[in-house]
């Protein structure tokens, strides 16, 4: 199976053989990287109308959902600089619903 990739702005994501991995194209330095079981992503929208803040990190819970987790359900979490628009959003939701099939966990 060919690797899973979603190109936003300057992320790069990844998920190829059971790991998801980010790159932040701006900061070479900056990336994450964690198995699928416990990959926990929420972007953070505090105004509806304004873009939101993209969290990517490790769940305590292989049971929380994959797309769309719970604040309190990450053991570590980090955000690239970039923020994403509200009429933005499906693109991620799209791909984190496919990624969230492999492994049979849930999008919220």
């Amino acid at each position: 199976m060919d690797p899973l990739v979603l190109n936003y702005e300057n992320l790069h994501l990844r998920v190829d053989r059971g790991i998801f991995e980010l790159f932040d194209l701006s900061t070479p330095s900056t990336t994450f990287r964690v198995p699928l079981p416990w990959l926990g992503v929420l972007i953070d929208y505090k105004k509806p109308d304004r873009p939101g803040k993209p969290y990517f990190g490790a769940v305590s819970d292989s049971g929380a959902a994959l797309y769309g987790t719970d604040k309190f359900a990450f053991r570590y979490s980090t955000s690239p600089v970039e923020r994403v628009p509200p009429g933005h959003e499906p693109l991620f939701r799209t791909y984190f619903t496919q990624v969230a099939a492999l492994v049979d966990r849930r999008v919220r």
